[in-house]
Parts: structure tokens; sequence; C-alpha cells
């Protein structure tokens, strides 16, 4: 779970490289939902897997979710506006697109991310960044199809 990797790391020593498949897949969604800074490296073979990551810092939001874990209340960005992005909302709003669907939008691209993280979509992203970095150099993701998973998710979604 993604938030069992924040409450983790909480207790780590700055920056943390993470190598463990299940911690760099929670890594990419805990990134992409803005609750820590980290960089991915990429495997040298070619295959588009991330060999490690490297976190640096947990973000004030990312505080501010563990706050709201230990107090049970949900947790709010300094807008005060409820956080967070509800990725299976864009995957509802994707599902019958027709593929591959080209996304350039900074927070469509965060919702991509995590759900390609959780197996739901099958994607390419643009190459990660620290999270405090400008958001201009989120270029481009393409969706290239919605998995099984994702499918599924779909299906118990309208119910």
């Amino acid at each position: 779970m993604p938030l069992t990797l924040l409450l983790r790391l909480l207790h780590e020593k700055f920056p943390a490289t993470l190598t463990a498949d299940p911690d760099i897949r929670n890594a990419s969604v805990l990134l992409a939902t803005g609750l820590i800074e980290a960089e991915f490296h990429l495997d040298h073979f070619g295959y588009q897997q991330y060999e490690s990551a490297v976190v640096f810092a947990i973000t004030d939001a990312g505080h501010a979710e563990i706050a709201s874990l230990q107090t049970g209340n949900v947790a709010t960005t300094a807008e005060g506006q409820e956080w967070p992005v509800m990725p299976l909302d864009y995957l509802r709003k994707i599902g019958n697109s027709i593929f591959p669907l080209r996304i350039d939008d900074p927070a469509e691209i965060n919702s991509v991310a995590v759900l390609n993280a959780a197996g739901m979509v099958e994607a390419t992203l643009p190459p990660t960044c620290r999270t405090r970095q400008n958001q201009q150099k989120f270029k481009q993701a393409v969706v290239l199809r919605v998995t099984p998973l994702g499918r599924t998710a779909l299906v118990a979604r309208r119910m």
C-alpha cells in the first residue's frame, strides 16, 4: 500500500533508495499524488522498467496526509479543498476512448501514472521529475489501453 510506504518513509534518512518492485510502484503513486519528491531510474536493458527509486523528501501534502491518518480526518490542501484527485474517475472518463490516447494536462498525467502503477492501464509516461520542479517538465503521456484489471474496476464502479 502506498500509504504504508509513506509511513515507513517517515522514519527514513533522505535520500532513501528503494529497489523492491512493490516499493517502486508505491513510490510512483506517492509521487504522482504529490506526497513525496522522488526520481526513478530505468533499467538499462530496454524494458522501460524502473530498477530503483530515490526518495528525496516527504512533501507538505505528504505530512498533512500522515497527520490525517493519525487523527482520522480527511486531508485538505492549503486552499482548503479536499484531496486527492480521483484516478478511478479519470479511468471512467477514458474507459471508452480510442487508443492510443495522448494526455497533456499535468493533473491527468498524474492520474495516468497512478493507474499505470496500479496496473489498470498501460501507458508511456514522461520522465518523472522531482515534484517541486516546474510543472512544464511534464510533456505528454500516452495511454495505450485499459487493462483487464482496469475494465474490471470500471464494471465494479457502474453497479
